[in-house]
């Protein structure tokens, strides 16, 4: 049977790269099908897409990094941490060639980054950066996760994935996927909050043995680094503390009596810090402690309270047990850092680097408290903070494992040069403020108490850009945009920014160059050959917007809007048909 659905082309491969040849030259490419394994139907995400010369070239320095979606740059992987890691370290080290490969993708946890690793290991690689541990929760068989399994023991995952790495396994699943659905479970993809409902304490077994998969899990992806005699890079997991309050709380034993009256301290508290009284609102908070104190809102409140009275030692502890006690776990907690720390020590006197990222970026603000200042929400990186944590990796790098000179300069001339080089314009500053607030404008993130501060928040940065915005602007980011792209003419993310501002600046004939050119570079992948479809469409050119949209769909035949370009064309152009 196995062999009958190779043959009849059922299934899809399931390493994470595949092979093939653009313009007579091998290269690698992800596969976008990868994470099919883990993630049922209609929820799969999507690697980033990128090429890579099956051949290292002699004197290239080639960089794994592995990660969830905080290391893939959510929510704007042009300025990603790996994309300003392989900025400074050609800025650092102008005699030498840098490839940061990055392979994270969005929603994965350890058991998905374990096989990645497995495969990178045999691309000829000279370092791996490990920065994950975000969703070791809600991804693939975690404890509060929507795909599948919740916490199953690590043997059964691996007798899991074994199976549906064959083509059998994979029909299999595919026959059995709704029968084991749970009822109302998502369809369609939105975020954080499918999972809200999948309320987790801090001592629920199933937790606990998910922390014991990520630590077996991140065991292994080390070792098998270390024996192939490539170094490693372990980061620890900075999250926002100060200015991103619990998702959800819960009170996990409190008697109807005991909560009416845990209730009353805190809605006192409340008032009083609406009034401004923080000594009387923390003294309430205080005596609802006393009364549970498992409740992550109330620790962030008096996190609140503490920082407000200069205190931020005692703020830095209740922000951090208020994060750890959020039933929607979605931000890497002290555990799991903890485990990253046991792993560092574990291997010391070995070829691996362990870097305390929380505690540092932590250390570089006023109060010793990350927030917004590095991220967006919970835990995506601003543009600077995505600058931040990569100049922590490139400083240990340069130390650690580079001989050749460093050009090292101060922290806003290297942004700055960092910028250029990604074409971090003064337009894409606004768009992704932009980006930021309308994901940030849906549930569970308005039900957060710090929603309001943080809206007002990118609002303000919005219109601190506008205030930098001149005619002469436009131009500029032109110019911008042009420099880049003379100096790495293969790089389709900058590519694919400038085609977005083409367009939206009317000028639809030369984004569609840019999307061409995306098209020439990534063959595999359908949205470039979508985008320059569509724009074709408008232009008139109706019969070139066909043969770009049914690539689209032959590369990918679950593109909605590709077939809803396609069926427009066809019922005002029949004949093009």
């Amino acid at each position: 049977m196995e062999l009958g659905l190779r043959v009849i082309g059922y299934g899809y491969a399931t390493g994470f790269f595949l092979e093939r040849k653009i313009e007579g030259t091998g290269y690698l490419i992800p596969n976008r099908l990868f994470t099919h394994r883990f993630f049922p139907s209609g929820l799969a995400r999507d690697p980033l897409p990128f090429r890579m010369l099956a051949e290292k070239p002699e004197g290239t320095y080639r960089i794994f990094l592995f990660g969830e979606s905080a290391a893939y740059g959510d929510p704007e992987p042009a300025y990603g941490m790996g994309r300003f890691l392989k900025a400074l370290l050609e800025i650092r080290h102008p005699g030498t060639e840098f490839e940061v490969i990055c392979t994270a993708v969005t929603a994965i946890n350890s058991h998905v980054i374990l096989p990645i690793a497995r495969d990178c290991i045999r691309r000829d690689g000279d370092l791996l950066v490990l920065y994950m541990g975000n969703n070791e929760m809600v991804g693939p068989f975690g404890a509060g996760t929507v795909f599948g399994k919740q916490a199953p023991r690590r043997s059964l995952v691996k007798t899991l994935l074994l199976l549906r790495s064959t083509r059998l396994g994979q029909l299999l699943t595919r026959v059995t996927e709704n029968i084991g659905k749970p009822q109302g479970g998502p369809n369609a993809w939105r975020g954080i909050d499918m999972f809200v409902e999948n309320k987790l304490r801090y001592d629920d077994p199933g937790r606990l043995r998910a922390y014991r998969n990520f630590g077996d899990n991140l065991h292994e992806i080390v070792e098998t680094g270390l024996r192939a005699g490539i170094p490693v890079l372990l980061s620890t997991v900075s999250t926002n503390l100060r200015d991103c309050a619990p998702f959800v709380s819960i009170h996990p034993t409190l008697a109807d009596a005991d909560l009416a009256v845990w209730e009353e301290y805190y809605q006192a508290g409340l008032d009083f810090e609406d009034r401004g009284l923080i000594e009387e609102a923390h003294g309430a908070y205080e005596a609802a402690a006393a009364i549970e104190s498992e409740h992550a809102e109330l620790q962030y409140r008096i996190g609140t309270c503490y920082l407000a009275l200069g205190r931020a030692d005692e703020a830095e502890a209740a922000f951090t047990r208020a994060r750890d006690l959020d039933a929607l776990a979605v931000r890497a907690d002290t555990r799991i850092n903890r485990i990253i720390l046991d792993a560092v020590e574990h291997y010391r006197g070995r070829d691996l680097m362990g870097l305390d990222a929380a505690a540092i970026l932590a250390g570089q603000t006023a109060d010793g408290l990350t927030g917004r200042e590095t991220f967006y929400e919970h835990v995506h990186f601003t543009v600077e903070g995505n600058f931040r944590l990569a100049r922590l990796m490139a400083d240990m790098i340069g130390q650690r494992l580079l001989s050749s000179p460093e050009n090292v300069r101060d922290a806003e001339a290297e942004f700055q040069a960092c910028a250029e080089r990604l074409a971090f314009s003064l337009w894409d500053q606004k768009r992704v403020w932009n980006v930021a607030l309308e994901r940030t404008s849906v549930p569970p993130f308005t039900t957060q108490s710090s929603h309001a501060s943080m809206i007002a928040y990118f609002e303000e940065r919005m219109l601190e850009v506008d205030r930098r915005t001149t005619q002469a602007s436009w131009g500029e980011v032109q110019r911008v945009y042009e420099r880049a792209i003379s100096r790495l003419p293969d790089d389709t993310l900058i590519r694919w920014n400038y085609a977005q501002f083409l367009e939206r600046s009317g000028r639809i004939p030369e984004a569609i160059v840019q999307g061409q050119a995306i098209c020439q570079r990534l063959p595999e992948n359908a949205w470039p050959h979508f985008f320059v479809g569509s724009l074709m469409a408008r232009e008139g050119r109706i019969r070139e917007a066909v043969q770009y949209l049914r690539m689209a769909l032959r590369i990918q035949p679950d593109v909605p809007f590709a077939r809803e370009e396609l069926d427009r064309i066809a019922a005002a152009y029949p004949k093009a048909m």
